[in-house]
């Protein structure tokens, strides 16, 4: 170093290396080791000025002038070296914690990568199975359609079965309404013709004929009358053909009439049978059963079973059937309509032992079902 420089040239050195320092500092100011390159630079300033300032304070000999000339030109070598190795050293630690933080960022952006792919294998996944759902959906409601295509169909179809079922049986009504017209009709003729004849054994014929087709007549008036077809009260029919029985056979004996019906209705096929023939044994008690006595009693019990079977016993306390040991031959038609009218009602009838005359019937609608 020349000593004779005059003394800005240290004062513009020392500037130069602040703005240098000032430079490096602002320039990596963010960056790691910075603060410690800060107080490096610090403390060689502070040398610095601290010569600098000696060496312009008096005039100093000759020699120690230069020998802090050395010493300063040292410090600044050292100084300039401190700044390049720690600016070296700021910049090498700034590339590591780029890299460091290059690879942070490129672990975040795989992490990132593989939740997108999972993402995109879900929604693949998702679009798949909303198309089959609608697909599923669409079956669904063309299967839904034609059901409630048919569903309709059935429904008009069973509207146009109940309107003809209702038209039925108004017909039917309407049969059974002319049906009983008819056998009215029949009765009057009957008794029309009854009247002209003087025999009392024809009249008696004529009077059995007349109460034959009114038990019948009976049957379909109380039918129309009905509102099911199928169950006709079985209370209302009895009680009116016994009254009818009675006021045909006119009798001074006085009748006590024992009437239990626990089977409540019945249909038009069963009651015609039944009515035929409590009409027959019921005549043949007002005909033959008190003769010669002041009162007498009919008695009349009727029940049905869970198979649809009956149990009929109807009789009367008078004289008796003669004969009885045959009686099971029949030798008139009234007895032999009894047979007949037990067996249409698939059962079997007895005559009781004791006094008076009574009648057991017993019907099993499985027994032809059975035997077959």
């Amino acid at each position: 170093v020349d000593l004779n420089t005059d003394g800005r040239w240290w004062e513009q050195e020392v500037r130069r290396l602040k703005r240098d320092h000032d430079h490096i500092l602002e320039t990596h100011a963010n960056e790691p080791g910075i603060e410690d390159l800060r107080r490096v630079l610090e403390a060689r300033f502070q040398q610095i000025d601290s010569l600098h300032q000696g060496s312009l304070s008096g005039v100093p000999e000759r020699d120690q002038i230069k020998a802090r000339a050395a010493v300063l030109k040292i410090i600044l070598q050292r100084a300039e070296k401190a700044v390049e190795n720690t600016a070296r050293l700021v910049h090498e630690r700034g590339l590591r914690t780029q890299t460091a933080a290059l690879s942070d960022h490129w672990d975040h952006a795989q992490v990132l990568l593989v939740m997108a792919c999972l993402l995109a294998v879900v929604f693949a996944w998702l679009v798949g199975t909303n198309r089959k759902l609608l697909s599923e959906s669409r079956g669904h409601g063309t299967l839904l359609a034609d059901a409630k295509q048919k569903l309709e169909q059935t429904n008009r179809e069973l509207r146009e079965t109940m309107l003809s079922k209702e038209e039925k049986e108004v017909m039917i009504k309407e049969i059974h309404h002319r049906v009983k017209n008819n056998l009215q009709i029949v009765k009057s003729l009957v008794r029309f013709q009854m009247d002209q004849v003087e025999d009392p054994n024809v009249r008696e014929l004529f009077n059995e004929c007349i109460t034959r087709v009114g038990a019948m007549a009976l049957v379909h008036e109380q039918t129309y009358l009905s509102k099911d077809l199928a169950n006709i009260d079985v209370r209302t029919y009895l009680d009116q053909l016994v009254r009818d029985l009675t006021h045909v056979y006119s009798i001074d004996t006085r009748l006590q009439l024992d009437v239990d019906i626990r089977t409540h209705t019945l249909g038009v096929d069963t009651l015609v049978p039944l009515g035929l023939l409590i009409n027959e044994v019921i005549s043949n008690a007002l005909k033959y059963a008190f003769r010669g006595r002041d009162e007498g009693r009919i008695s009349v019990f009727l029940d049905g079973n869970e198979e649809g079977g009956l149990h009929l016993r109807i009789g009367d306390n008078g004289v008796g059937l003669p004969g009885r040991d045959k009686w099971d031959r029949p030798n008139s038609l009234g007895m032999e309509l009894i047979h007949t009218l037990a067996g249409q009602l698939d059962g079997s009838i007895e005559l009781l032992p004791g006094n008076g005359t009574v009648y057991e019937l017993v019907s099993d609608p499985g027994r032809h079902r059975r035997v077959a």
